[in-house]
């Protein structure tokens, strides 16, 4: 049985999904519901569920301040948002927190059984695909005694996930050679080691493709389908190349799916600013080393992919969230070059002027100005 739980504030709406779907025989539990996220959180903790339903616009603590607790503390949780806001900042931001389907409202019954069959069927799959990796790291880990020195402590995911993102195509078939040559010969020789090895990366790459939501119809099923890489493993050369091809697939998405090599870098950096821009010592080496390039590199390719520095992207963030405090809030111009990364009043005072032309204490009298005559 899928598990779900069901947070909605309106008792009619919420009374009308709990009775008019067939949980049982659809295969799923509805494990207990809410009126508002605050009270529904404790909840789904204590019940953990598979499948998480939720209104963006409930009191307390709304539905995208609900699922970004529940994504944090339980990241397996699929979650399903209904709204009757046909906007798409809540469609944005419901994306960037990992949300699974987006419902408008009203919600009809076959609609969200069709979201849940959606969801349920993605749930499914993880699960088998975890147990099939439990068995081999099983086996691994029983059977295994690697006869080269290689100190082998398994698959190095950060590496992979830096080529993922920084290589192409034409790397692919050096990167794997190096690979393993890296691992050791006396150890991808031993068919249970690539099989473990193989699985490993298998599911790098397959995490990778689904963070640049790409289109389904555009991933090679065969390449995807698990039961290949029984026969994929047979002997190290068709390793080896089921390899190659599976990163070469990757890489090609990816640059499909960003339009040029350097997007999904640029999006996961801007990502990273638009989170940690108020910290006042934010670096561009902070920033470098969570994606997991070198400070010049990562330099060079966001010059090259926003047509700004990195300082100017920065300030610029700052300076424009500056501008959001001073029109709706009563903070000090000090408190507010604090709150966007500025500890240095007068440095924020300068920084803004030169961006904005006038002063921050100029900028707040013209929109009060502005407010008042309208």
């Amino acid at each position: 049985m899928i598990k779900v739980f069901l947070a909605e504030d309106e008792t009619i709406i919420r009374q009308g999904i709990k009775n008019n779907i067939d949980w049982n025989s659809n295969g799923f539990e509805l494990v207990g519901e809410a009126g508002d996220g605050e009270y529904a959180y404790p909840m789904i903790l204590k019940y953990q569920p598979d499948i998480l339903l939720t209104d963006v616009k409930m009191p307390f603590m709304d539905g995208l301040e609900l699922s970004r607790a529940v994504k944090k503390a339980l990241p397996k949780t699929k979650i399903i948002v209904f709204s009757g806001y046909n906007e798409f900042d809540y469609a944005k931001e419901a994306i960037k927190i990992g949300i699974s389907d987006y419902l408008l409202k009203p919600v009809t019954a076959v609609s969200l059984m069709e979201s849940l069959k959606k969801v349920a069927d993605q749930i499914l799959e993880e699960r088998e695909n975890s147990r099939l990796l439990e068995r081999y790291f099983i086996n691994y880990e029983k059977y295994m005694e690697f006869p080269d020195k290689t100190d082998y402590s398994g698959v190095d995911r950060k590496l992979i996930k830096n080529f993922l993102k920084t290589g192409n195509a034409e790397e692919c078939s050096l990167f794997i050679d190096e690979y393993f040559e890296a691992v050791g010969k006396g150890n991808y020789n031993s068919l249970l080691l690539r099989q473990y090895m193989t699985m490993d990366i298998f599911y790098c790459v397959q995490e990778f493709i689904k963070s640049l939501t790409v289109d389904e119809a555009d991933i090679p099923a065969d390449l995807m389908d698990l039961k290949r890489i029984t026969k994929a493993v047979e002997n190290v050369e068709t390793t080896m190349n089921y390899l190659k091809e599976l990163f070469a697939c990757a890489l090609n998405l990816r640059d499909k799916n960003s339009g040029d090599r350097y997007g999904l870098l640029i999006r996961e950096a801007r990502e990273y600013i638009g989170e940690n821009y108020s910290s006042s010592d934010f670096s561009l080496n902070m920033i470098a080393s969570h994606i997991g390039v070198s400070p010049s590199y990562f330099s060079s390719i966001f010059k090259q992919g926003t047509g700004q520095s990195f300082i100017e992207y920065l300030t610029k963030v700052r300076i424009d969230r500056a501008c959001e405090l001073l029109k709706c809030t009563t903070l000090r111009t000090s408190e507010i070059g604090e709150q966007v990364g500025y500890n240095d009043p007068h440095y924020f005072s300068t920084t803004f002027k030169k961006i904005m032309g006038q002063s921050p204490k100029d900028f707040k009298t013209r929109v009060s100005q502005e407010n008042t005559d309208a």
